[in-house]
């Protein structure tokens, strides 16, 4: 089912067939899935970057790269998280 098909399925919910329910039931459930490993994957780049930044030394160049690389994950998982919350909040009504 193509990302077309799926939008117009769901602005006529209640024309679908049983297979059809069963299908965009599927295609939440791994949205929803993958939102909640991504919610994961930040949190721990987050903490992470946080024990680095408490525990290494800023002025060692090879530390402050490792520091440098981390707040650069934890800034990459702060747009994904942007995403997202539009994305909850413009297909399903989820305010995040």
């Amino acid at each position: 089912m193509t990302k077309q098909q799926l939008q117009q399925l769901l602005k006529d919910p209640v024309n679908m067939t049983p297979l059809e329910h069963a299908e965009v039931g599927r295609m939440k459930q791994a949205y929803f899935s993958a939102v909640a490993n991504e919610t994961a994957a930040y949190i721990e780049a987050k903490e992470t970057y946080e024990e680095a930044k408490a525990f290494m030394d800023i002025n060692d160049p090879g530390e402050r790269e490792v520091i440098m690389q981390l707040l650069k994950n934890v800034r990459d998982g702060e747009a994904n998280m942007v995403t997202i919350a539009t994305e909850l909040e413009m297909h399903f009504g989820i305010s995040a």
